[in-house]
């Protein structure tokens, strides 16, 4: 095993086709956007975050229950809020029921969906989810055809455990991980079926590769390195040469706190995104109290080693007062930390719907940049007063600043390091956006927005 581990990794080159591929027309309002290995960036050179929710609405799952499938309405409601992104988990088990047999018809629910919310001026970030394998072991992921079967399906402890731990699971993945049924050849089409649709569709910004990948059976480093990395590398090579204009999301292993390996692939357009919930999933240093800013700090640190930018791919929290109080907490961390994020659910079956919890909606329909020319320097928000400071290095009068303002927003006043004559600001109700441009040039440049119903 210390000989296999230390053997150096290599991976295939990246498509040179790629990288010469010219880029599309944009949709209207929304902007290619792509990864330079430390941030997001739209096709003026802005910082983009990306903040909005999941949607779970065309999962096949048994270890939630999904919400219903969106509509415009629920889209409206979302831009509304002043979020400009989707994280759309999808299943493999309903692009390829059947080996080797894709799905037309889903692949269609995929594409109305996100055309619908382009519409509203939102990306979406497709991903491939995966719980406890697949719907066969009651989580979600896997056709029932490509696993192991026959070993038990359940293990004897109470849930989730007793599916995290079930036999028939683990073995599943082992079987994957170390590519031995020619089942990630098949994740690899699956893509690559759902890649051609959208290659010149600039709402969607990125495909997250594997949802919550986790070291076991194999153990953690070992895992990371000799097993996750090397499948990384094959689906985003293939990938390339299909949808070269997209980003690659590949996710912080789900290791419970356990020392893991970060490696560097040598592809462009990256981003690493981690799962960071306020009562769910919580490591030691999250007890009794969340303490958000380690979790994060860890993201931003393995991304820097991983070569990408940032992202928070999952953050939430049930319902009740103390669960608001920690989803605060963690906002204002997320804030600090100038980091995108998609809050977990917007309306899933059960109690963590986001469109059902009216109370929490301003600590998380938040105002922040959606685009921020040159250099994001710092940014804070209160959501009890409406008050956003923005602290940024760059030239906002050929490329203005734009804010999201959520809809229960309505007057703004605007202040900062500038004198007043150099500031020109407009809110436009329509789409949400508070644009900002400061006459004078590249520089540093200290904002603060006061808003106001």
């Amino acid at each position: 095993m210390l000989v296999f581990v230390l053997i150096p990794n290599s991976y295939p080159a990246y498509p040179a086709s790629a990288r010469s591929a010219p880029t599309p027309a944009a949709q209207p309002g929304l902007p290619w956007l792509h990864s330079n290995g430390h941030e997001i960036l739209d096709s003026a050179g802005r910082v983009v975050l990306l903040r909005g929710m999941n949607v779970t609405g065309l999962l096949e799952a048994k270890d939630m229950k999904p919400g219903p499938v969106p509509t415009a309405q629920d889209f409206a409601e979302m831009a509304a809020d002043g979020f400009d992104v989707m994280r759309l988990p999808i299943n493999w088990s309903r692009i390829e029921p059947r080996p080797g047999q894709l799905s037309a018809s889903y692949l269609d629910q995929i594409k109305r969906v996100v055309a619908l919310a382009a519409a509203h001026g939102i990306y979406t970030v497709l991903d491939m989810h995966n719980i406890d394998w697949s719907i066969y072991y009651a989580g979600d992921g896997a056709p029932s055809w490509a696993t192991a079967g026959g070993l038990p399906r359940s293990f004897p402890l109470g849930s989730p455990w007793n599916r995290h731990l079930a036999p028939g699971v683990l073995a599943s993945y082992g079987i994957f991980w170390a590519n031995l049924g020619g089942w990630q050849a098949d994740v690899t089409e699956v893509w690559s079926y759902v890649a051609r649709a959208f290659r010149d569709d600039s709402a969607v910004v990125g495909f997250d590769l594997w949802n919550e990948p986790h070291p076991f059976p194999a153990p953690p480093g070992v895992f990371e390195k000799k097993y996750l990395l090397p499948f990384e590398a094959q689906v985003i090579t293939h990938l390339a040469s299909v949808a070269p204009h997209q980003m690659w999301i590949t996710e912080q292993t789900l290791d419970f706190g356990l020392p893991t390996y970060v490696g560097q692939l040598p592809y462009p357009n990256q981003v690493y995104s981690s799962h960071v919930f306020a009562t769910l999933l919580e490591p030691p240093w999250q007890k009794p109290t969340p303490e958000y800013a380690i979790p994060l700090q860890l993201l931003e640190d393995q991304a820097r080693e991983a070569g990408a930018a940032p992202w928070v791919g999952e953050i939430g929290a049930g319902p009740g007062a103390s669960n608001q109080a920690w989803v605060a907490r963690e906002m204002n961390e997320l804030d600090r930390f100038k980091l995108g994020w998609a809050y977990w659910d917007w309306d899933e079956g059960g109690s963590w719907a986001f469109k059902r919890m009216t109370g929490r909606l301003r600590v998380v329909a938040r105002a922040y940049p959606r685009a921020t020319p040159g250099r994001l320097d710092t940014l804070s928000y209160d959501y009890h007063d409406g008050r956003l400071v923005v602290d940024f290095t760059g030239d906002a009068a050929q490329h203005p600043l734009q804010i999201e303002v959520p809809s229960f927003y309505t007057r703004f006043t605007i202040s900062g390091s500038d004198p007043a004559s150099a500031i020109s600001a407009h809110l436009d109700p329509a789409d949400h956006l508070l644009t900002v441009r400061v006459a004078g040039g590249a520089g540093y440049h200290h904002l603060v927005v006061q808003l106001a119903g």
